[in-house]
């Protein structure tokens, strides 16, 4: 069990009936793998007591201002012309955090750091606040309880433990599933308490980064004059080492922070679109006005 497991055991108080919380299960849709690159196509959840028959859902699908790979729509079926319409990130992700209502409800999700750090992800975006609702896994806790399954994959527990199927690979299909899972988990293991289901190591905080480093020295004035250029609205410019090397001059909109590097997400006035940069890819950065250079180049720009 991790530190921070531990840490979040022991401000869970015992009584907290499992009956008596509410729960949201949620689940993405994206137009790739990574957090940073790729983006939300679609969110949606269902929200529930575990004591109650009754529950109330929320669904959007997201224009995410970028085409959806063909074969990432064959796998979840959202095409472009789908999201066209559609409202963009920053109001459904918005609006999907007001319908949760407050911090003591618990989010439940399958293998939930992929959502979470896409939801992560989004929120550097918007530069809004974290909450700091729990977060339950029913990955890790299928894995504990389910050892006769012929994998954990949320499709083949949910054929597995014979509940209601289909829709697989779909937002608020898949959190229908997430809801039976649990449902079923708690139900079969006769688990009545929050503190139970920690033990099985399946809980984390949602404002907690779950990839959590230091970053490198050399990127911490970096890092500093970054935040300070989006504070103050400033333009910066700095030479990008790629496959090649190249001067950009952009408009910083986010910091990001995601599975062990930073990136920076900024209007780019060479592209005239959003671009996403890593930051130990970068050199001579320069907050424009400025005649002091931030960071001295490890390359001249070719």
């Amino acid at each position: 069990m991790s530190v921070l497991d531990r840490d979040l055991i022991s401000k869970i108080s015992s009584s907290d009936d499992l009956d008596h919380l509410q729960f949201v299960a949620f689940d993405v849709e994206t137009t790739g793998l990574s957090p940073v690159v790729a983006r939300l196509v679609e969110l949606s959840g269902v929200k529930f007591r575990l004591g109650a028959s009754e529950s109330v859902t929320f669904s959007s699908l997201i224009n995410p201002e970028m085409p959806i790979p063909p074969e990432v729509s064959l796998i979840h079926g959202i095409t472009d012309d789908m999201v066209a319409q559609a409202p963009m990130c920053n109001e459904v992700v918005t609006e999907f955090i007001r319908w949760i209502e407050d911090e003591t409800t618990v989010l439940v999700a399958h293998n939930a750091p992929f959502d979470v750090e896409f939801l992560h992800v989004a929120m550097a975006r918007l530069q809004a606040k974290r909450p700091a609702n729990r977060v339950l896994d029913t990955l890790p806790l299928a894995r504990a309880l389910l050892r006769d399954a012929p994998n954990h994959q949320l499709k083949t527990l949910v054929e597995h433990l014979q509940l209601e199927s289909g829709g697989y690979h779909r937002a608020l299909a898949d959190s229908h599933h997430v809801k039976n899972v649990l449902h079923h988990l708690v139900w079969q293991n006769n688990l009545s308490s929050w503190t139970e289901l920690a033990e099985f190591g399946c809980v984390f905080n949602f404002g907690s980064d779950l990839y959590s480093f230091e970053p490198a020295p050399e990127l911490l004035e970096a890092i500093a004059s970054i935040n300070s250029a989006i504070a103050n609205g400033s333009s910066l410019s700095f030479v990008y080492s790629g496959y090649r090397s190249f001067r950009r001059t952009v408009d910083p909109v986010a910091l990001i922070q995601s599975r062990g590097n930073y990136y920076l997400t900024a209007y780019c006035k060479k592209v005239l679109a959003e671009r996403t940069f890593r930051l130990d890819r970068m050199s001579k950065l320069k907050t424009l006005g400025l005649e002091k250079c931030l960071v001295e180049p490890a390359e001249a720009a070719s």
